[in-house]
C-alpha cells in the first residue's frame, strides 16, 4: 500500500492532538470491504478547534483503497488532506489529495494546495495549484496543474464567475480551460448558467441554462446542456452508467409536492447524440415515511431513446428504520430495444443492512448485477464505523 508525505502525516497529527484545540477533538473512522477481487476503502476524519478566539477549525480526512490481485496487496490514497478554516466561512485552505471544483472548471484531482477567501466587495477568490494525482501517490517530472476562480456575489442569492484552469504533462500543454458561470434568484424564478470553453482548440466542453419558476407546490424547470466526455460525473447505477453520456440535451421538468410526505417530479427532453435524435424522460414518485424522511418508498420509470436502439427502466428502491436498524432495497431494471450479443434484459438490485448504536455504526449490503459489460456480476460489501470525542 502506498504511504502518504511524511510532512502530511506529522502536520496533521501536530494540529489535530496539539494542546491548542480550544473545542472537543472528533474522530471517525469507517473501513468498507467488497468480496470482489478483493478490494476495500478505509476513511479517516477528524475536526477539532484552534485557541483564536474560537475563529478557526481544523479537520483532516483520508480515504485510502486496499486491494488484492494476482501480484499481491495493491492500494492507494484517493483524498488524504488537511483543511484550516475560519468558522465564519471567510477563509479556507485544503492541503494535500483532493478533488477541486471550481465554477464551471471540469473537476481536478491533485495533490496541492487549494484555497478560497472572501474579500470585500462581495468578491470571492478560489486558487489552487499542485500535480494531478497519479497512483500510488507518485508524480512525473514537469507535470503541474494550476487554476482559480473570482466571482462576485449579486445580493444574497446570486453570483458570477470566471474561471481559468492550466495543465500540463511532462512539460507539454494538456488542457487549458475557460470557465464562466452565473446563478440568481428572484423571488420564485431563479436561473443559472455555466459555460467551459477548451482554449488549446476553442471548442465549448460544457454549457448548460437551467431556470426555474416556483409556485406553492409546484416546481416547473426548463433546461439545455452540452457536455462532453471531461465533465461527466461518476456513476453511481445502472440508469447513470447506460444515461450520462456526452450529448446534446434540451428539456423540461415539473416537481409537484402532491402531499406533505408525497413528492411527483416527470421530466421530458430531447438528445442529440452523434448526430442522432431521440426523446428521453422519467417520472418518479417519492414517499416519506416520516416527516425527517428517514424512511422512504420511490418508484421511477425512464425513457431514452436512440436513433440505433434506446432502453427503458424501472427503478424501485425503499428504505426502512426501525430503531438502531434501518433496510434498504433498491431494484433497477433496464430493457433494450436491440440484443447485440448481450441480451436485452439488464437486472441491477443492492440490499442493504444498517446498525447504529452509541459511537458504533456498521452495514453489510449484496450487490447483484447484469450490464452490457458484465453477464453477471455479485459483489458483497461490509461497512463499520467508530466516532470519538476526546476533550
Amino acid at each position: 500500500m502506498s504511504r502518504a508525505p511524511r510532512w502530511l502525516v506529522v502536520l496533521t497529527l501536530a494540529v489535530l492532538a496539539g494542546p491548542a484545540a480550544a473545542e472537543p477533538l472528533r474522530l471517525r473512522g469507517d473501513a468498507l470491504a467488497s468480496a470482489a477481487s478483493p478490494v476495500g476503502l478505509l476513511v479517516l476524519s477528524g475536526d477539532g478547534g484552534l485557541a483564536h478566539d474560537g475563529l478557526h477549525t481544523v479537520s483532516a480526512e483520508a480515504m485510502v483503497w486496499l486491494g488484492a490481485d494476482a501480484d499481491g496487496v495493491t492500494g492507494d490514497a484517493l483524498v488524504m488532506a488537511l483543511i484550516a478554516r475560519r468558522q465564519d466561512g471567510r477563509a479556507q485552505v485544503r492541503v494535500g489529495r483532493t478533488v477541486v471544483t471550481a465554477g464551471a472548471l471540469r473537476p481536478v484531482h491533485l495533490d496541492g494546495v487549494a484555497g478560497r477567501v472572501r474579500l470585500p466587495r462581495r468578491i470571492d477568490v478560489e486558487l489552487f495549484g499542485g500535480v494531478p494525482a497519479v497512483p500510488k501517490l507518485g508524480a512525473h517530472a514537469w507535470d503541474w496543474v494550476i487554476g482559480g476562480r473570482a466571482a462576485r456575489r449579486l445580493g444574497d442569492s446570486g453570483s458570477a464567475g470566471l474561471a481559468l484552469l492550466e495543465q500540463r504533462s511532462q512539460g507539454r500543454l494538456d488542457t487549458r480551460e475557460l470557465g464562466l458561470d452565473a446563478a440568481v434568484a428572484r423571488g420564485r424564478r431563479d436561473l443559472a448558467t455555466r459555460l467551459a470553453i477548451d482554449l488549446i482548440d476553442p471548442t465549448v466542453a460544457d454549457v448548460s441554462v437551467v431556470a426555474t419558476q416556483r409556485w406553492s407546490a409546484i416546481r416547473a424547470e426548463v433546461s439545455a446542456q452540452h457536455r462532453v466526455p471531461s465533465h461527466l460525473l461518476p456513476a453511481t447505477s445502472l440508469f447513470t452508467v447506460l444515461g450520462d453520456v456526452a450529448s446534446d440535451r434540451l428539456g423540461g421538468g415539473l416537481r409537484w409536492k402532491a402531499a406533505p410526505r408525497l413528492d411527483l417530479v416527470g421530466d421530458l427532453g430531447v438528445r442529440r447524440i452523434d448526430g442522432a435524435t431521440a426523446a428521453d424522460g422519467f417520472a418518479r414518485a417519492t414517499l416519506r415515511l416520516d416527516d425527517a424522511g428517514r424512511g422512504a418508498i420511490t418508484g421511477e420509470a425512464r425513457r431514452a431513446g436512440a436513433i440505433d436502439g434506446g432502453w427503458t427502466g424501472l427503478r424501485l428502491a425503499a428504505r426502512v428504520p426501525r430503531g438502531a436498524l434501518t433496510a434498504s432495497l433498491e431494484a433497477e431494471l433496464v430493457i433494450a430495444d436491440v440484443d447485440r450479443g448481450r441480451g436485452r434484459v439488464w437486472p441491477w438490485a443492492l440490499a442493504a443492512l444498517g446498525w447504529a448504536c452509541g459511537p458504533w455504526d456498521a452495514a453489510v449490503a449484496v450487490e447483484a448485477s447484469a450490464s452490457p459489460a458484465e453477464r453477471g456480476r455479485l459483489d458483497v460489501l461490509g461497512q463499520l464505523g467508530r466516532r470519538w470525542e476526546l476533550r
